[in-house]
């Protein structure tokens, strides 16, 4: 075999398993949980830079949580879950439009999203950080 050829093969065998042992940095992993929590949310105010909830509520219920996604590049984990509301939830994403709500669950602000589309279908999802993954799911490890 020529010199050229041989150089040839080993680059095309390189590629080919650079190809076959690539992960797919969109493909989330997932954790199976199985937990019931408390979902609230808030209209809020900026308050010189900070932004703090407006009492009463919008909407308070108990959603079921029963994966975790964690995507590869990020640094948080993503935790889906839906609201059973779904006309209430409708009507405060509208009500919202391009306006920051707080969604808290058990107790606990995790975020502060605007609102840039009304949701009817009940969908929500938040990014929650090391810690309040360790305080909400204790027996969850991301590592």
């Amino acid at each position: 075999m020529k010199t050229s050829q041989f150089y040839n093969l080993i680059a095309s065998l390189v590629c080919i398993l650079a190809v076959a042992c690539k992960t797919n940095p969109d493909v989330p992993t997932k954790i199976d949980v199985d937990k019931d929590i408390i979902v609230t949310i808030y209209a809020t105010t900026d308050n010189g830079g900070v932004t703090d909830t407006i009492p009463p509520c919008l909407l308070k219920e108990t959603a079921h949580v029963s994966v975790l996604l964690h995507y590869p590049c990020d640094k948080g984990v993503t935790m889906p879950f839906n609201i059973s509301d779904t006309t209430k939830y409708a009507e405060i994403t509208s009500n919202n439009l391009y306006k920051r709500i707080a969604i808290a669950i058990d107790g606990q602000v995790v975020s502060t999203p605007v609102v840039k589309t009304k949701l009817d279908n009940g969908a929500c999802s938040v990014v929650l950080d090391d810690t309040q993954v360790a305080k909400l799911f204790p027996n969850v490890n991301i590592k």
